[in-house]
């Protein structure tokens, strides 16, 4: 259902890890097809505060990882993550599930 919306492109820069003397080790970038919504987006955060999105990406549903970087496996995404559209990257700020009786897509909002 998801993809009819998905209109969009954008790529998903993919996170990979550090290296043993904590530089980041290259990133790779995946092709991302989504749908790009402007607007005021108040969210919470992992404390508890209310912080503002200028912009919600809705996108098919990843796995959201934590960890395990250096070998990710394919459909996963991770807030360390950045999604480039229009030549400017943005940093994820937090996922959300819209609710529904199932998951059918993911809300990444950028900061």
């Amino acid at each position: 259902m998801i993809g009819s919306y998905c209109i969009d492109d954008a790529t998903l820069v993919l996170y990979k890890g550090s290296d043993e003397f904590q530089e980041p080790l290259p990133t790779e970038d995946e092709a991302l097809k989504c749908f790009i919504e402007y607007g005021e987006f108040r969210i919470q955060d992992a404390r508890g505060q209310i912080i503002v999105s200028n912009t919600r990406v809705r996108m098919r549903p990843r796995t959201i990882i934590t960890g395990g970087y250096t070998t990710r496996a394919s459909n996963t995404i991770s807030e360390k993550d950045l999604i480039t559209f229009d030549g400017e990257e943005h940093a994820i700020m937090k996922f959300m599930k819209p609710r529904d009786f199932s998951v059918r897509a993911l809300d990444a909002y950028l900061k």
